[in-house]
């Protein structure tokens, strides 16, 4: 069964979108347009939920769609009239929140979420960002036949979904925009240019799309086929499983819009937020080109101070690796019949997370996280009496909201330790990356990494972060039956040899609300707008970078203004 790039997930998706046009008249139906992972709404929402205005905010799965947002919105809203002493960075977060999402919040407020007309936003928000880099890149490099190829995209700058930067200036413009057909079937794109302007990016694309789907709402259900931005799992300063630090890749995918209960029994696990995709890898290797992927991610909240999740992921088939039929193939997506190196190989993927709440304890969050990578066999028997994985990866932190008692003054501190066999497969290429850039933590394999940061709210609408944080990695060797990411004597440094990595660096983030801009006059004109801004500068030192001797120094500057017009969409209903 050969697994023809993208052909059989088109396939799969005309007869779901048929039958949905079909369905949607007889359930309730809407538009969905995710949020891009760099709006500041993310922001916005972690903070509030932080100060305890929100019940049922799950930052586990994203993106989000803007109707849950103004979901969110309104039920920050309703908490906040509740609220004995109510906090006035709250207030403020809940005003920016109104003006960022103002026609979903009529939807909500009127309930006409179900009975839309057919509306058009070109221009939902652009963005301009410079970018300087200094420093040289970090490699995981055997070649596309070994058992990982992976490269950073820019120094001190990931989860920047895969835009080629190079040395020195660069500059990225993004653009977003979506449209709704019939009340129930949305279509929504951003798009970024990047790259210095005076000169090429070598094999890198200066063009590409962030995130572009076609959705169809059917309840609240939403299908949809094209390129998603994910961040799964609990860890702040990067995810285990699926994150958006390479590019995203085509997809089908059935997602809740906003959270439910399970049925039955089941129901007593609370309200929660559920996630399915099949979608394909790269050509960027020997073997496996155009690989099939499918995720599933559940999140529940059992209790208002415990949120639990799942999440799972395997990698299978492609050119060269495809030798089953259409019963291998459900076998290997479901799990049941994983294959082996010889014939038809997979690598898979299992983590849970817990995160806790301390509303007494100033709203503190407790989180940890656990992945395993790779099926257990026999041969190696390792930890299977807890999880059926072979390497397994951890991360785990704490989040303050409350460090001061006015809510303005935050604390994070987060861990994060990386199996050998994190993203890695042996002796194939069903390796974790997508045009050679990580799909989950952009760290690596065998590697650590801690952070400590403390972020303050001040003046109006500003919030800034310090970041401290210390990385280690090491280069893994031959053990054993297990083929090594970076082999004694490796290509890129053959006379040199192989010394821990070690690094140490700080980073200074100043995030800026959007704030409405007007003209001098006050009748209402085009160039009204929403204006935001970022500003990162970090600093790292770094021993042994690529596992090499010597020391080095690397630096990034980043600027970031974003512009939201504020204008309504363009809608009109059919006769």
């Amino acid at each position: 069964m050969r697994a023809h790039p993208r052909l059989g997930l088109w396939l799969m998706l005309v007869p779901v979108l048929l039958q949905g046009i079909a369905a949607s008249r007889l359930s309730g139906s809407t538009y969905v347009v995710n949020i891009p992972l760099d709006s500041p709404i993310y922001d916005e929402l972690e903070t509030l939920n932080g100060l305890g205005y929100l019940d049922t905010y799950f930052d586990e799965i994203k993106p989000l769609s803007r109707v849950e947002a103004a979901r969110l919105t309104l039920e920050g809203r309703a908490n906040f009239v509740q609220s004995d002493r109510p906090d006035p960075l709250a207030r403020e977060l809940l005003n920016n929140l109104r003006d960022q999402l103002p026609e979903e919040i009529g939807w909500l407020k009127d309930n006409r979420e179900d009975s839309l007309p057919t509306m058009l936003h070109p221009v939902t928000r652009a963005e301009a960002q410079y970018v300087y880099s200094s420093g040289s890149h970090r490699h995981w490099l055997t070649g596309p036949g070994g058992s990982i190829n992976a490269q950073e995209q820019t120094p001190l700058l990931p989860y920047n979904d895969g835009l080629p930067t190079a040395a020195g200036s660069n500059e990225i413009v993004r653009l977003s925009g979506w449209g709704g057909f019939g009340g129930f079937l949305t279509g929504y794109a951003e798009g970024a240019f990047s790259g210095p302007l005076t000169r090429d990016i070598s094999d890198a694309s200066r063009g590409q799309l962030l995130g572009a789907e076609a959705v169809l709402s059917l309840g609240n259900r939403a299908v949809s086929f094209g390129q998603r931005e994910r961040s799964w799992g609990a860890g702040y300063f990067g995810p285990l499983s699926q994150g958006n630090n390479a590019k995203p890749f085509y997809a089908l995918t059935v997602a809740s819009i906003h959270p439910t209960y399970l049925p039955w029994i089941f129901r007593y696990l609370g309200p929660g937020r559920r996630e399915v995709f099949l979608g394909q890898s790269d050509t960027d290797r020997i073997n496996a080109q155009h690989a099939w992927i499918l995720g599933h991610v559940m999140v529940f909240k059992p209790l208002p101070t415990l949120e639990l999740g799942l999440t799972r992921a395997i990698i299978f088939g492609g050119r060269n690796n495809d030798h089953y039929g259409p019963a291998g193939f459900l076998g290997r997506a479901t799990g049941l019949s994983t294959g082996n190196p010889n014939h038809a190989n997979t690598n898979s993927r299992g983590g849970a997370f817990l995160k806790f709440y301390f509303p007494r304890l100033r709203h503190l969050q407790v989180y940890q996280e656990m992945l395993g990578e790779d099926n257990l066999t026999f041969e190696i028997p390792t930890i299977g009496r807890f999880m059926p994985f072979l390497n397994v990866s951890y991360q785990g932190g704490i989040y303050l909201p409350r460090l001061t008692a006015d809510g303005l003054t935050d604390l994070r501190a987060e861990y994060a330790v990386f199996s050998g066999g994190y993203s890695i497969e042996s002796p194939s290429s069903l390796y974790w990356t997508y045009h050679d850039a990580f799909m989950g933590n952009a760290l690596g394999p065998n590697a650590s990494r801690v952070d400590l940061q403390i972020g303050r709210w001040f003046g109006s609408g500003y919030k800034a972060s310090l970041d401290f944080f210390y990385t280690e990695q090491a280069p893994r060797m031959y053990q054993g039956n297990h083929i090594s990411f970076f082999p004694p004597h490796s290509a890129a440094y053959p006379n040199a040899p192989l010394s821990n990595e070690h690094s140490v660096g700080v980073a200074f983030d100043l995030l800026r609300l959007p704030r409405q801009t007007r003209s001098q006059s006050h009748v209402p004109t085009p160039i009204e707008a929403l204006l935001d801004g970022r500003v990162r500068v970090a600093v790292e030192h770094v021993d042994n970078l690529n596992y090499g001797g010597g020391g080095s120094l690397r630096a990034l500057a980043m600027l970031s203004v974003g512009i939201t017009p504020t204008w309504p969409s363009f809608s009109w209903r059919g006769h």
